[in-house]
Formats: C-alpha cells, structure tokens, sequence
C-alpha cells in the first residue's frame, strides 16, 4: 500500500529536477492500474466465490497476455534505441533484477527465515512490477519517447530470471527429496 503512494512522491523527488512530474495524476493511474484490479479481485473472491473459482484458472494467462502485448509494443517501436544502448540498457536491467533477487533472498536468510520463505521473498523482491512502469512511462513521459523502454525489458528479464531460479530450486528441492528419501 505504500508503494502506490511512495512511487508518485519518489518519482517527483528524485526525477522532478529533470522532467514535469505530475504527483496526482502518477497516483491516479496507479490507483487504475493497480488498486482498482486488486481490489476488484478481493471482492470477487470474497463476495462471489465460486465465480472466482472459475475464473481462477485463466485470469493470469489473460494478464500474463496483456503485459506480453504491451512490452511487445514497447520494445517493437523502440528497437533502434534498444540496439543503440543495447550493452547499458540490458547490464542495468540485469544488475537491477539479479540484485534484487539476491538481495531478498540473503536478507531473508539474514534474519532467520527459512528456506522457502526466503526464496519467496526473493522472488517478491526480484519481480518488481515492470508491467506498471510501462504504462506510467508511456503515459506520463510523453516528451521522453523511450522513458518506456527500460521497463519493458525489464519486465522480459525479471520474467526469464524469476522463471529460471524458481526452476533452479524446485529442481534442487526435489533432488534433495530423493536423497532423503532414498
């Protein structure tokens, strides 16, 4: 919850010297993008579960499809920016995630917690929400064309990462099981 108020507030602190940033209506689209969404949800699933239960198994292919189709978009239109600045754009979207992920994971640890735990927190902390950084980017930067572009990539990186390191310790938790058990 703090996030949808911190981001309008930290974009104005740290990128206002540079570009017009408008704090209302930075939060104004969060809230559309995602307050309205989740809170839609909690009242689906809390007042008419059994149509939630139907949805349930389709709702993220339609989301993961939206944001596939915006970053598609994105990263389309500006791929002679993306060739340009290829080695700086692709090194800071990775330094970003995998700093992330690591960071997440070693401080979970730091304090004790176990192991799924961790890995959880480190996915949380990984994943950052790259799908909103477009559309706000897009939405709110319109004299800065490529405003949009590193989140885009980063929504492509944060996914492959994420999806391999899930993988990694699922497939680490289950050769351990067999060791266990066998």
């Amino acid at each position: 919850m703090a996030a949808v108020i911190m981001t309008p507030i930290l974009t104005w602190l740290l990128a206002g010297a540079y570009v017009r940033v408008d704090v209302l209506k930075l939060l104004i689209e969060i809230a559309q993008v995602v307050l309205i969404p989740v809170l839609t949800g909690v009242m689906v699933n809390r007042y008419a579960p059994k149509f939630s239960c139907r949805i349930q198994t389709v709702a993220p292919l339609v989301s993961v499809v939206f944001i596939v189709l915006i970053v598609a978009s994105v990263l389309g239109s500006r791929a002679d920016d993306i060739k340009r600045g290829a080695l700086k754009l692709v090194a800071s979207v990775l330094l970003l995630h995998s700093g992330g992920f690591a960071l997440g994971y070693i401080l979970a640890r730091i304090f004790r917690l176990n192991p799924i735990t961790s890995r959880t927190i480190s996915i949380e902390v990984g994943m950052q929400n790259s799908g909103l950084g477009t559309v706000l980017a897009q939405r709110n930067f319109p004299e800065l064309p490529g405003a949009a572009t590193p989140c885009a990539l980063s929504a492509v990186f944060h996914s492959v990462i994420g999806s391999l390191l899930a993988g990694y310790w699922r497939w680490r938790s289950n050769k351990y099981s067999k060791l266990v058990a066998g």
